[in-house]
């Protein structure tokens, strides 16, 4: 097992845009780590992971959206960039990967999406903003559960499933009544998440191995 002891400074200079990048992708990678280990586990309770699924779901497509921001803005800096296209083929190939995602990408779209439900469901809907008012009228004749002594409110779940929903698709694709590609957008989260921890991870260990010796 290779270990070493850093010393900040030396490592970390202030005054570095490639350090200072690399340090902000190690965050996002512990994030990404400790969001993989406890949101993709599957519940023994099925209830439960149906409950929970679209909450996960929200800090998932939150999370991805920040990181994919921040790889997209970090390449403003022209010692980062340079940076980037000196590592090696194989990590390169992967930063493109995460780059189809970025405004200008192939997977645009997908990050459009992205913003969207994080700017929307993250903040947690005010009383008098539209998509509250939206998921109460699409919900108005549903009959829904009520028990006093349970945990959660399901009403609640119903109106932040509908908000969510709406988030991520117009309401030209949801009128149409096929089946959204919700387990599509579930799985290209999940890949892209992997591919940026698998990303972060080399890349942070390729630079660190100048220092550690």
């Amino acid at each position: 097992m290779e270990y070493g002891i850093i010393r900040m400074k030396d490592v970390f200079p202030c005054d570095n845009d490639v350090a200072k990048w690399i340090v902000g992708l190690a965050v996002i990678h512990n994030d990404f780590i400790f969001l993989k280990k406890k949101l993709f586990q599957t519940s023994d309770v099925i209830s439960n992971l149906i409950s929970e699924a679209p909450s996960i779901l929200k800090i998932l497509i939150s999370s991805l959206r920040e990181a994919i921001f921040y790889l997209e803005e970090s390449e403003k800096s022209i010692q980062i960039k340079t940076y980037i296209d000196s590592l090696p083929e194989h990590l390169i190939q992967m930063y493109m990967s995460l780059k189809l995602l970025f405004r200008n990408g192939e997977k645009a779209d997908l990050l459009q999406k992205f913003s969207n439900t994080r700017n929307i469901t993250y903040h947690y809907s005010k009383p008098q903003r539209n998509e509250l008012s939206e998921a109460l009228e699409a919900l108005s004749n549903e009959i829904i559960f009520y028990e006093e002594k349970d945990e959660r409110f399901l009403f609640a779940e119903h109106v932040r499933n509908t908000i969510l929903l709406n988030s991520l698709f117009s309401s030209n694709e949801i009128k149409l009544e096929q089946e959204l590609p919700i387990s599509e957008i579930i799985i290209s989260i999940k890949e892209s998440i992997e591919t940026f921890i698998d990303f972060s991870n080399k890349v942070s260990k390729h630079y660190l191995k100048d220092f550690v010796k």
